[in-house]
């Protein structure tokens, strides 16, 4: 599988509960920016997710990922 679109350094995937228990997940690409953390890029996914479902306002956290977004890192695989 070949893909030409550009992709960020890591892949994330959020899942978030509101209290009527309807779910929405996302997921994707992201490239943060030096000195992000973990925390930061959870917030701002947050608020992405808020905008595009605003029924999820105020929303619990059912998973949250975050990884670098390369199968050969400590794979053993040469690239």
């Amino acid at each position: 599988m070949n893909s030409n679109t550009q992709q960020g350094t890591h892949i994330y995937v959020l899942t978030l509960q509101n209290r009527q228990q309807s779910a929405c997940t996302i997921s994707g690409t992201y490239t943060p920016p030096p000195g992000t953390t973990r925390y930061d890029i959870l917030a701002q996914l947050r608020f992405d997710a808020v905008r595009q479902y605003p029924s999820m306002e105020g929303a619990v956290v059912l998973y949250f990922a975050l990884e670098t977004n390369d199968l050969t890192a400590g794979t053993g695989v040469a690239s």
